[in-house]
């Protein structure tokens, strides 16, 4: 088969396995992943890949194409007691999801590079979960609803987030111990992020035969989607035929385009506080605002050593800081309804969606050895620490764009098949993620007329647990 069709067709089933919205080193393809084909920034033996340091494309002197996918996945995520005492947040996902498509073409010039090019799709993000309470509880004040009133609070949280990239690599020996490489990425991110907490109670009014009711109704549906580049420059070094360096320097993305629509309306009906009667409707739609999403500096390091026929593999990676921004701003409309700019509080800065990254430095150990003489075993384990920085916004107007807030582990073990013209790969993916402090999104517990009818926001604990089969196919030309 021509290798332009089979990319062609490959590329038709190229998504990635699901990662996480505030975690860099999720994704098995990456400078940790080191079963997954191409996943190590030092030389490893692997042929005909697309390396994620473009660098060692310059030992590939073959035409190849590759597939790499995770045929299985499940993952279940949960903030316990999220919304109240034994009402959990809980999301879980069965995918079928291959992950990577590439082609690597061997050009013989006077002095040869190597070229690859491929198509990812990653799911980053995927949660939704909802829950409810509803009872008789003494919401209101006595003094005007004696007694239990009939409460009903429903919230629902969704976050989803792809990204669809496309690749160009060059590689290049500039000595025959010391490589370079240089690499292009488009990616098209999309996001849609979904809130909507209901919270209601029925006036207890003994003096009339009507009930009136108490209402707080929150409302924000925001879609995203934003065109980056990004540009990733490497180097690789061989001290001796056991030993083997590599360097790799990630430049923050480039914007290109970005834009977003987002609607919210927030409303009290009938609220009581200090002897006063509360209405108030903030409603507002926006199209075609500007959106962005930033990825920070970073710069790798690591290190192979060949033993006999099998290697020891270590790498890191620095994640440079994020300053807060706003992945989504609103432009300066009317908000409140009708505009009297009565209350300072409600202003467009609550529609804002927005992030901060602190720097991090993730790390990751492998392992190759051999079993028999055509199959290579594969282990490795790396951290995933979580970048997001919560306590050092502003303020808190407006939403966050992550929703997970823990370090993950993983670790990964399986094993590769090689023949003359092909390799096959397999493995299993787990990873594990746990905190033991995570901020509440509503508390039903004991909600008053004075918290705006909720409860008092508490620390939770929170985890993430995801399992994976791996099929990985090469195929030389």
């Amino acid at each position: 088969m021509n290798r332009y069709i089979l990319f062609v067709v490959l590329s038709l089933f190229s998504t990635a396995n699901i990662a996480q919205d505030a975690n860099y080193w999720s994704s098995s393809y990456g400078p940790g992943g080191f079963m997954v084909p191409g996943s190590t920034i030092v030389k490893n033996g692997d042929s005909g890949v697309l390396f994620y340091n473009p660098a060692l494309l310059a030992f590939n002197t073959k035409n190849a194409s590759n597939i790499s996918g995770s045929i299985y996945n499940y993952q279940i995520t949960r903030f316990n007691d999220g919304a109240g005492l034994g009402l959990s947040l809980k999301a879980n996902t069965a995918n079928i999801l291959p992950v990577l498509a590439s082609n690597t073409i061997y050009v013989k010039l006077k002095k040869p590079i190597t070229v690859a090019y491929a198509l990812m799709t990653s799911p980053v993000m995927r949660f939704q979960a909802s829950q409810r309470r509803d009872g008789a509880i003494n919401v209101l004040g006595d003094g005007y609803s004696p007694g239990n009133e009939f409460f009903v609070g429903q919230y629902v949280h969704s976050n989803s987030t792809d990204e669809t990239t496309g690749l160009l690599a060059v590689g290049q020996s500039i000595t025959p111990k010391l490589a370079a490489g240089i690499s292009f990425a488009v990616t098209y991110r999309r996001q849609e992020f979904h809130h909507n907490l209901s919270l209601s109670a029925l006036i207890n009014d003994n003096q009339s035969f009507d009930q009136r009711l108490v209402s707080i109704q929150e409302y924000y549906l925001m879609h995203s989607r934003v065109y980056n580049l990004g540009i990733k420059a490497g180097l690789s070094y061989e001290l001796s035929p056991k030993h083997h360096l590599g360097l790799l320097l990630t430049l923050p993305n480039i914007h290109l385009s970005g834009k977003g629509d987002l609607i919210m309306e927030y409303s009290i009906n009938n609220l009581r506080l200090f002897n006063e009667e509360i209405f108030l409707i903030a409603s507002s739609k926006q199209t075609k605002v500007t959106s962005r999403w930033k990825t920070p500096l970073s710069v790798a390091g690591g290190y192979a050593y060949n033993y006999g026929k099998g290697q020891l593999y270590f790498s890191a990676e620095y994640f440079a800081k994020i300053k807060e921004y706003n992945v989504l701003t609103p432009r300066e409309e009317f908000f409140v309804r009708p505009d009297t700019g009565y209350d300072q509080r409600f202003t467009s800065s609550m529609m804002q969606m927005k992030s901060i990254h602190k720097s991090i430095l993730n790390f990751s150990v492998g392992a190759s050895f051999p079993i028999k003489k055509s199959i290579q075993g594969y282990a490795s384990v790396r951290t995933d620490f979580n970048y997001s920085d919560e306590p050092n916004f502003k303020d808190e107007d407006g939403y966050r764009s992550n929703t997970a807030t823990w370090n993950l582990y993983h670790m990964q073990i399986g094993t590769n098949f090689k023949k003359r013209r092909f390799n096959l790969r397999a493995g299993v993916l787990l990873s594990y993620g746990h905190i033991s402090k995570s901020e509440q999104m509503v508390n039903f517990d004991e909600p008053t007329d004075s918290k705006y009818l909720e409860g008092t926001i508490k620390n939770i604990s929170a985890s993430r647990l995801s399992a994976g089969l791996m099929l990985a196919y090469i195929h030389n030309f």
